[in-house]
């Protein structure tokens, strides 16, 4: 088996076929289909086994709320040299694998690839531009591009299994930061490549858990703290970007806690500012608050409120 592509869901009987037929309509046909289903109560069941294809696989396994559970046992499930993952709800274009496997059969040394994507809404309507518009993609040793900015996106990629072998599964202390935390330990080790041209369509709908801003800030806080104080070789014009983007994500929850009141994430997230940029920082006092409001010079025009 050449690839093995993992898709959790759950109470998706209405969205589910479409990102099925997405995979069964690929122009590479080497493939299995690992649905995990989280116990699901609508008719997701049904839409899975009404497809007679040899090639699909269904398993039910509790997740207790953490996809990366049912992606990890998907991969445990799986017999494929490359490991592909595709949400419930997304949906991929034919030539995805095709043009991906091209890229990793030539070179042993890459760990993964990904590529380009669409926006959709939840009937299918293209948003915007590609994603690669407005986020520069980068390939070769990226760790140090990607420990600044997370640039793969989870729907596009093919992950070599013997990388995954090496560095482990999703990391379970992470409900939404898990695909980034392992992109950064695959990058540690192997090299990266993409294709350019969009191979997916990721859809935006009020259920995506992406959606949730303050937890995804927060885990992307602990993931690149993690790096930066485990990797001491990063090279200190990224480790100075890295710091940067981390006052930024702070900086966004500082006025996030400040607008809810919470005076003491407020305070605490004012001294991990102080502690990121100690010379570009401004304290303006608050009135009664007393706990005051830092503004970063540097970062606040791209503070995202």
């Amino acid at each position: 088996m050449k690839v093995s592509v993992i898709l959790p869901t759950y109470n998706r009987s209405r969205m589910i076929s479409e990102a099925i037929d997405s995979v069964l309509n690929q122009t590479f046909k080497d493939f299995e289909l690992i649905v995990v289903d989280n116990y699901s109560t609508d008719n997701t069941e049904s839409a899975v086994q009404s497809y007679r294809d040899k090639r699909i696989r269904y398993y039910k396994n509790h997740n207790h709320g953490l996809v990366s559970v049912s992606r990890n046992y998907g991969i445990e499930k799986s017999g494929g040299e490359y490991i592909a993952f595709l949400d419930d709800d997304d949906l991929w274009l034919p030539e995805k694998l095709e043009k991906q496997l091209i890229l990793l059969d030539s070179n042993k040394e890459l760990g993964l690839v990904y590529s380009d994507y669409y926006n959709m809404d939840s009937n299918g309507n293209l948003i915007g531009e590609p994603c690669f518009r407005s986020l520069k993609p980068f390939r070769g040793n990226v760790f140090n591009e990607l420990i600044v900015v997370n640039f793969v996106p989870q729907l596009t990629v093919l992950i070599r299994r013997e990388a995954l072998d090496v560095v482990g599964g999703f990391n379970l202390k992470y409900r939404i930061a898990q695909d980034y935390d392992l992109w950064l330990r695959i990058a540690e080790r192997y090299l990266i490549d993409f294709t350019e041209e969009p191979l997916a369509k990721y859809r935006i709908h009020g259920g995506n858990v992406s959606g949730n801003q303050r937890l995804s800030i927060s885990e992307n806080i602990q993931v690149v703290d993690y790096w930066l104080k485990k990797k001491r070789d990063i090279d200190r014009q990224f480790r100075k970007k890295a710091k940067q983007e981390q006052a930024i994500r702070h900086t966004w929850l500082l006025l996030y806690y400040f607008r809810n009141h919470e005076n003491r994430k407020t305070l605490s997230s004012c001294l991990n500012l102080i502690k990121l940029l100690p010379n570009s920082l401004v304290l303006i006092p608050v009135g009664s608050a007393k706990l005051g409001r830092i503004m970063c010079k540097s970062t606040a025009k791209t503070a995202r409120v």
